[in-house]
């Protein structure tokens, strides 16, 4: 799980699986031959391994859920490219996962990290003890009620349904981990267009501040009504 004491100066802005997924931009076929190739590239020449351990805690706790093929699917396309840029699973989400894993391990091993930090993850839910996983476990039903915002939902593209999304995203709230849980639904708010209100907004970053989130997490994706306030889509350019 991720240290929230050690790893808050990686927490100012995504991070983690859903900031790689949300890097699969249309073009990104341009400058990378396959998407392990993106994905290794993608952090390029730095020698800090914390961002890859991050991001090895993600997959790992996604790659062993009880969640089945099609939510990890629906977990994936979450933060995605709209556009149909982000890679897809072919029926194999774990497959995938088990991929990024050993392309991405490795990759962080020579930048010093140990390979403990990623294959034994503490529990976060249902049972975690750990102080962090307590402290996670608080904001679990909380962010159990925020899934109702994608009712809001304004756009359905590609034929993709919201409802099935937001069962994905409680389920791994659930079973798994609020925290990661937490960060997919802030994608979803936007790939679905969702209308929110400063009072929805306000929410929103009461649980970033939770998990103890930097100033541009949860702002990344202010999706607020203009009919509702004088705060709107602009703020975020």
């Amino acid at each position: 799980m991720h240290d929230l004491d050690l790893h808050d100066d990686w927490m100012t802005s995504d991070f983690g699986i859903t900031d790689l997924c949300g890097s699969y931009h249309n073009d990104w076929p341009l400058t990378a031959a396959g998407p392990v190739e993106h994905a290794l590239a993608y952090w390029g020449p730095d020698t800090d391994p914390t961002g890859l351990v991050l991001i090895l805690e993600d997959l790992i706790r996604l790659d062993r859920s009880p969640l089945t093929h099609a939510e990890l699917d629906l977990l994936w396309q979450a933060p995605g490219d709209s556009l149909g840029g982000s890679p897809t699973f072919g029926g194999a989400p774990r497959a995938w996962l088990d991929q990024l894993l050993a392309a991405l391990g490795p990759l962080a091993q020579t930048r010093g990290a140990e390979e403990s930090l990623w294959t034994t993850p503490t529990t976060c839910m249902p049972n975690g003890t750990e102080p962090s996983a307590q402290e996670r476990q608080r904001l679990a039903p909380q962010v159990l009620d925020l899934t109702g915002l994608l009712d809001g939902a304004r756009a359905s593209r590609q034929g993709e349904s919201f409802t099935a999304t937001r069962t994905a995203i409680e389920s791994y709230a659930s079973k798994v981990c609020p925290e990661l849980a937490f960060r997919f639904l802030l994608h979803a708010l936007d790939r679905f267009d969702c209308s929110l209100s400063t009072e929805d907004y306000s929410r929103l970053e009461e649980v970033g501040k939770g998990f103890r989130y930097g100033p541009y997490v949860v702002d990344a994706h202010r999706l607020v009504d203009p009919a509702s306030s004088d705060v709107n889509r602009q703020q975020q350019k």
